[in-house]
């Protein structure tokens, strides 16, 4: 695992092993370093206990660990099953999880028992069962803080079971800007304290700002908070004193924490491609047209121009780049096209000109070697005339010539 456990270098888990892995120090600092799926993992055994309770700063970042499975038979139960010494849970969210403590005692989504310390900024969701003292994010609270939470979870217990919180001991343990909406049943007797955000309280409830969804939850009473209806749920009006700019975000729906994002909505979205897309940016200062052709290969082309122009290639096309600056600068999509290939060019224009390069093929240059004197039967003929020997090498035995021209480069003469 990354990190040193310290404040200023906490612990970074990236993996279900390195989660499993912070009971080895319970008293260090962890942040998770991405979502975590914990499906391939197996049974997850509570992070501390009663003797050995976690009391070190467990930091979310706003992502989320997925799939969680708790089954137990032992109290305690939760992500974490026994936080002390003001240890802190922030910006985490449970999703699709399955925590069981069989015929045992508090059991809850993030803490199991909460004796002393601070859970915030966190969600569950899944489905949370155990016997007594049975919450959606806390089972058991002695001493500390829930504030900014909500569950979606469905909450199974005996007794003292509620949908955000189980049991709540003094008026210390304070629950603030809260709410829930999972279902909440109590079996054998529906009555046995159980409420649809909190289930009980030993004391008048610190409980302030929070709400439950009456309808979803299946409850109409509550040791706190205020019931309301679904649509109620989904107003923003309905939560007071609640920071919607930086905490909380509503779209239509019940609030979500901000640090996650803006939850997804599920749709069918149709994306058609014909062939392959152009990417151009085009700035253009003023008015003017613009005109580019692709066939084949897309090519990307960046031009910045103020007159008219048309850049065209019949072997391979042309990437350009035109700069010309005035003041006004307009956006545009442009279509450009070439015939085969890109052919990388620059064209720099800073007043009215004409420019054309033409290349036939090369010229051709040559190199003859002869030998003097020339020889010829009879001895009736001779050379008489030479010329454009520029490049001649050697003219030697020049006796019976009769002239010679273009010497301008002839190495040597005899």
């Amino acid at each position: 695992m990354l990190g040193s456990g310290t404040q200023t270098d906490p612990y970074r888990i990236q993996t279900p092993a390195d989660l499993n892995a912070v009971r080895n120090n319970l008293s260090a600092y962890y942040e998770l370093a991405n979502d975590l799926d914990m499906a391939g993992f197996g049974n997850f055994t509570p992070i501390g206990t009663s003797s050995s309770p976690f009391t070190g700063h467990f930091d979310g970042k706003g992502y989320k660990i997925l799939n969680l499975t708790i089954n137990v038979s032992a109290a305690n139960v939760g992500l974490f099953g026994y936080i002390n010494n003001g240890g802190i849970v922030q910006n985490l969210g449970l999703e699709n999880c399955n925590i069981t403590g069989n015929a045992v005692n508090y059991v809850g989504g993030i803490v199991g028992y909460l004796y002393n310390g601070t859970v915030q900024n966190c969600y569950t969701k899944g489905s949370i069962i155990g016997q007594y003292g049975i919450g959606g994010i806390v089972g058991w609270f002695n001493i500390g803080i829930i504030r900014n939470c909500f569950s979606r979870a469905s909450v199974t217990g005996k007794g003292r079971v509620g949908g955000l919180l189980g049991h709540g001991v003094s008026a210390n343990a304070v629950v603030e800007k809260c709410y829930s909406t999972g279902l909440v049943t109590v079996t054998p007797d529906p009555n046995n304290y159980n409420g649809g955000l909190v289930g009980s309280y030993t004391v008048t409830p610190p409980v302030f700002d929070s709400y439950w969804d009456i309808e979803t939850s299946g409850q109409t009473i509550s040791a706190g908070g205020i019931g309301k209806t679904t649509a109620e749920m989904k107003n923003q009006s309905t939560y007071v004193n609640w920071d919607f700019a930086n905490v909380w975000g509503i779209n239509g729906d019940y609030p979500y924490l901000r640090i996650f994002g803006v939850p997804g909505k599920s749709g069918n979205i149709t994306i058609t491609s014909f062939i392959e897309t152009i990417s151009s940016d085009t700035s253009k200062l003023i008015k003017g047209n613009k005109t580019g052709q692709s066939f084949i290969n897309k090519f990307y082309s960046s031009t910045s121009k103020s007159t008219k122009k048309y850049i065209s290639s019949f072997i391979k096309p042309i990437y350009s780049s035109v700069e010309k600056q005035v003041r006004t600068v307009i956006s545009r999509k442009v279509d450009l096209t070439s015939y085969i290939l890109p052919i990388n060019g620059k064209i720099e224009r800073k007043i009215k000109s004409n420019k054309v390069n033409i290349a036939y093929i090369k010229h051709i240059f040559s190199s003859i070697f002869a030998k003097l004197p020339l020889l010829f039967s009879g001895g009736k003929a001779r050379v008489f005339y030479f010329e454009n020997l520029s490049h001649a090498g050697t003219i030697e035995n020049l006796s019976r010539t009769g002239k010679l021209e273009n010497l301008s480069k002839a190495w040597w003469i005899e």
